[in-house]
This record gives C-alpha cells, structure tokens and sequence, in this order.
C-alpha cells in the first residue's frame, strides 16, 4: 500500500511541474510576442484565440461523439421510464376495473 501511495505522489507531482512548465511556456510566449508587437494585449488575444480553437478542435473531434452518445442513452432512459410509467397506469385502471374502485 505504501508503494502505491509514493507512487501516486510522484505522478502528481511529475503533473504539477509539466501543468507549471505549461504556464511558463505560455506566459514567454506572450512575453515574447509582447516585445515583438510593442504592445501586450494584441498577443494575450492571440494567445487566448489560438486556446479557444485549440478547445474547439479538441470539442469537434473527441467530445462531440461522447456528448452525442450520452444524449441517446438519456433518451433511452427517458423511453423506458415512459413505457414503465404507462404500464402501470393500464396495471392500475385493470386492477381498479377488477376490484371495482
């Protein structure tokens, strides 16, 4: 047991300094083009542009399946409860006919 939690803390940690190292790459690249432009915010909105289509891709390619897989199985679920709840509303009315309620 102990292994694995030396184990845990040392991938969380190899993911702290890549998720850190990310930022810093970020913040130079912005520091970079900031010096080349002259101005900062023209390479913050480039930065913040180039992430959005960054997600955007990463949307259309891999979620947009999952998203859509998830909206059937709800629906599903959704037609079952349906069926299940007409069922017994018919199960009621027979055994309130048959019983004479």
């Amino acid at each position: 047991m102990q292994e694995h939690r030396s184990l845990f803390a040392a991938l969380t940690i190899v993911v702290l300094a890549v998720l850190v190292a990310a930022l810093l790459f970020v913040a130079a690249l912005v520091a970079w083009l900031a010096e080349l432009m002259g101005t900062f915010i023209v390479p913050c909105l480039l930065i913040g542009l180039l992430f959005a289509l960054l997600a955007t891709i990463i949307y259309k390619v891999s979620l947009r399946q999952t998203i859509r897989e998830t909206e059937e199985q709800l629906s599903l679920v959704y037609d079952v409860a349906r069926v299940v709840n007409l069922t017994f509303k018919r199960v009621a009315s027979i055994l309130s006919t048959i019983l004479g309620k």
